[in-house]
């Protein structure tokens, strides 16, 4: 289950970081005067886009939260243990194959990012709207986790706070 969760983890982190970057960077240039420049410019987390280093120290946890934070670097660490001691609880709240709808609140105090994480959310299948995000998933083991790491990470990149979430079966 690790692995595969990683798996997905990772690619969805580069995504997310990758476009949030884009995102904050388009916005910083739409607010400043056009250039005349033609060159192609490749964008990095380095490049001061609003982006903060995760600051976070999972040495003394356990290696699976470690790994998980590896993948997931801007989240604390004991947000990752305290999910990954629910795991059986959340594999064992619905039968396998259940088509749910995961229910994300997350919490910004700067309007431009809020703004760049539902572009991010949104482009990566989720539906955006006032409350926070959701996304409509087929449970299987570690699905629900997985799900709420990706969107606390996204979250965190762009300095929000991910802060509750509520699971509906669809009828």
């Amino acid at each position: 289950m690790l692995k595969r969760l990683l798996g997905a983890a990772i690619v969805v982190a580069g995504v997310g970081a990758a476009v949030a970057a884009k995102l904050l960077n388009d916005q910083k240039k739409n607010t400043e005067e056009p250039e005349e420049d033609n060159d192609v410019h490749f964008i990095t987390l380095a490049d001061g886009d609003g982006i903060n280093e995760p600051s976070f120290d999972a040495s003394d946890k356990s290696e699976e939260v470690q790994e998980i934070c590896g993948v997931y670097p801007y989240l604390n660490p004991d947000f990752v243990e305290n999910l990954l001691d629910n795991s059986e609880e959340f594999n064992q709240m619905f039968e396998k194959d259940t088509l749910i709808t995961i229910h994300h609140h997350v919490v910004f105090d700067n309007q431009h990012k809020l703004t760049a994480f539902g572009d991010i959310m949104s482009a990566a299948g989720y539906e955006v709207s006032e409350e926070g995000v959701s996304k409509r998933i087929f449970t299987e083991d570690g699905a629900i986790i997985s799900d709420i790491l990706n969107v606390a990470n996204q979250a965190a990149v762009l300095d929000g706070v991910y802060d509750t979430f509520s699971i509906d079966a669809e009828k």
